[in-house]
């Protein structure tokens, strides 16, 4: 089964048992195709990962067109936006910065890691929109972050900004939407705001029945 970055199938794991299934109608004789990455991010990162990974790039409508890198890489809206090379600069940082937090999983301590998260996401806010990708990968890791040491309310402030980006920029049949509400829902629950706690556990039934 071949990568699509507009992929028409999604694959699940139940034990060693793999299941396909469609995410939209599928032509008699049409290529079945699957995404072997996370679709979160722009192109150029994406077939960074492919090559790294895979040893091919992916030329797919969605990585010819990039027509969803704009969105996934908002800029802060400002009298005075930033330049074409600070804005260069800054994907750049952020890029190094997630690099940096990975290699530092295994060996800083929680309150550390937690620094790294809050120190970059300080400094890219200055230029990015919350909805930027490199924003809502470092929330993601901080959120992680707050999971670990039992922050429940931190853990859930994180949840909140990401949800909605989330929703944008994955597709709709995205598990990892239905994976972050399922936090929110475990998290609110936690917290006893039990309305908050059912309306998102919904979401996240609704997303596995179309599954």
């Amino acid at each position: 089964m071949n990568h699509s970055c507009c992929p028409n199938v999604i694959v699940t794991y139940k034990g060693t048992l793999a299941e396909v299934r469609a995410v939209r109608e599928i032509e008699p004789g049409e290529e079945i195709f699957s995404s072997y990455i996370d679709l979160l991010y722009p192109t150029e990162d994406r077939n960074d990962r492919l090559r790294d990974s895979y040893f091919f790039s992916c030329d797919c409508r969605e990585c010819t067109t990039k027509e969803k890198d704009k969105e996934k890489l908002e800029i802060c809206k400002l009298d005075d936006p930033p330049s074409a090379e600070t804005v260069k600069d800054m994907i750049r940082y952020a890029r190094n910065v997630i690099e940096e937090f990975r290699r530092a999983k295994h060996y800083k301590s929680p309150s550390e890691l937690l620094e790294i998260c809050e120190l970059s996401l300080d400094k890219m806010g200055a230029v990015f929109e919350d909805s930027n990708v490199y924003m809502l990968h470092m929330m993601y890791q901080a959120m992680g972050v707050c999971l670990y040491v039992q922050d429940w309310e931190g853990a859930l402030c994180y949840g909140q900004k990401i949800i909605r980006p989330y929703s944008k920029h994955y597709p709709s049949y995205s598990l990892n939407v239905a994976s972050m509400w399922l936090k929110l829902g475990r998290l609110y629950m936690t917290l006893k705001n039990r309305t908050a706690g059912v309306k998102a556990l919904k979401r996240v039934f609704i997303a596995w029945f179309l599954h």
